[in-house]
């Protein structure tokens, strides 16, 4: 499982944007049916980001701005559903000090290095306040209080303790929560699949002895785009051993959904063992996989701290998007 580098996953690789990374504002961000957790104030209204959306904007407001709790209104509408905690966004973003005005981080708004981050575990709190119902497409102005912005581990040189933080987001992508495609029929002889209230998979090994070639079954059947060898595919996923007599048969090796935050995996030999290349190359975003890999599709007569050798592994998979 091949995991690519989350820009904005954490604190400390917030603080990376600054080493690597026409409008004024008006009107609450969310559509009909979800309700923003902040809305507009005299601070968010009074910041002005001109420029073309994706773009680095032209930020200008009255100095100083402080407020003890955040202030969220947009710049340029957006489209689609609105945005859950549990989604993975792709953003350009700049940060300034509201007490002076300096731009503090942003991104580099070449498209290349996006700021990728799951809303409802970034750990700019604020930034989890601001995006609860926004839309892709959306240029949202966020002011956030000193307690809300970045963490003082994380603090850029400049920032004072005290000062309140001015965010303009501009929401490129978000990908599913969860898989959301067709239920499908499930085949006899394979493990069986319970999913949780989130969507997270729980998975019951057979008694009988695994199959000792690649398996594939569609569990959910999606309708967005088709991932194809040597794409990026955005993912949670669940791996449980299967390897009867051996004390970690049925345990769980690895998932994504402890985290609470997906992975991108490159579908592509040596990227990704070779039996999730083939079991996800053709699937459509919205998809839910079961694949069934024997040795010579996953680690063969290697192990690893979690996998013994020749063990077959059993994935569940939620294909969320395609980078």
């Amino acid at each position: 499982m091949h995991r690519t580098a989350r820009l904005l996953a954490g604190c400390a690789v917030v603080a990376s944007i600054a080493a690597t990374l026409t409008g004024c504002a008006g009107g609450a961000s969310g559509v009909a049916g979800c309700t923003p957790l902040a809305q507009p104030g005299q601070a968010s209204e009074s910041v002005q980001a001109a420029g073309r959306f994706a773009a680095a904007p032209a930020v200008s407001f009255p100095t100083p701005i402080h407020v003890t709790k955040p202030e969220v209104s947009r710049i340029l509408p957006g489209h689609g559903a609105p945005l859950t905690a549990a989604q993975e966004v792709s953003t350009e973003i700049t940060f300034l000090d509201a007490t002076t005005g300096a731009v503090v981080l942003k991104s580099d708004y070449t498209g290349s290095a996006p700021a990728d981050f799951v809303i409802g575990t970034v750990q700019i709190t604020g930034l989890r306040t601001a995006l609860v119902c926004a839309q892709v497409g959306e240029r949202l102005v966020a002011v956030l209080p000193p307690s809300e912005a970045i963490p003082a581990a994380s603090r850029p040189t400049g920032l004072g303790a005290t000062d309140s933080l001015v965010a303009v987001i501009d929401i490129r992508s978000a990908y599913l929560a969860r898989a959301n495609g067709t239920d499908q029929v499930m085949g006899s002889g394979l493990p069986a699949v319970v999913l949780g209230p989130d969507g997270r998979p729980g998975i019951s090994l057979p008694q009988d002895p695994p199959p000792t070639t690649l398996r594939v079954a569609d569990l959910k059947s999606g309708t967005g785009p088709t991932i194809t060898r040597g794409d990026t595919a955005v993912i949670q996923y669940t791996g449980v051993i299967w390897k009867p007599g051996d004390p970690t048969n049925g345990t769980v090796f690895g998932s994504s959904w402890t985290t609470d935050a997906p992975v991108n995996v490159v579908v592509e030999p040596g990227q990704t063992v070779p039996g999730l290349v083939t079991a996800l190359a053709g699937q459509k975003v919205g998809s839910q996989v079961l694949a069934i890999l024997p040795p010579s599709q996953a680690y063969g007569s290697q192990s690893t701290s979690t996998v013994p050798a020749n063990a077959t592994l059993v994935f569940v998979v939620d294909i969320l998007g395609k980078v």
